[in-house]
């Protein structure tokens, strides 16, 4: 994927790829700032991954998405008392995750987490919707709000131009 983010759709288009040598699937962590994320690799190790710049703007990932990340240079940053031992190559969509998980190259490690995090999310919006349900009935001993004075309300002004012309009658 030479050329910057000319290729950048065309591969996430592809639902099926496969893992070249030094490549490997790892799940986003945390977030660290400044393009650096913290990921977990099939073995469950943590190490930082640089998420670079041809990226931005055409790519987001939060905590829990899965990547596929360069390591080829992992143990020699380690030896070398660097931080950051890896490289994003590419960001695994819905899509493609599913369609990986089916195969052998899905690492084992997050089988069980892929799985189990759909249904803790399931769980989440379910009770963000009762938690919703409850504002709503905290909302009762609060004063109503006062109308925007800075915008005219278009049915406001209908409605006194017709009692101004049956006044005029």
């Amino acid at each position: 994927m030479r050329g910057g983010r000319k290729n950048l759709k065309r591969a996430v288009e592809e639902e099926f790829f496969t893992l070249q040598k030094g490549q490997s699937i790892m799940q986003v962590l945390d977030l660290r700032g400044s393009n650096i994320i913290q990921v977990r690799d099939a073995k469950g190790e943590t190490s930082l991954a640089i998420f670079p710049a041809k990226f931005q703007k055409s790519m987001w990932i939060k905590t829990g998405n899965f990547v596929v990340v360069d390591d080829s240079g992992r143990e020699e940053a380690t030896e070398s008392g660097r931080k950051v031992g890896c490289v994003v190559t590419q960001v695994l969509y819905y899509d493609q995750v599913r369609v990986l998980q089916k195969s052998p190259e899905w690492p084992e490690i997050f089988k069980s987490t892929a799985v189990g995090s759909s249904k803790q999310d399931n769980t989440q919006s379910h009770n963000s919707q009762m938690d919703e349900n409850e504002d709503s009935s905290d909302d009762d001993g609060l004063p109503p709000l006062e109308a925007n004075t800075n915008r005219l309300n278009p049915f406001q002004g209908e409605s006194e131009t017709e009692s101004d012309s049956e006044t005029d009658s």
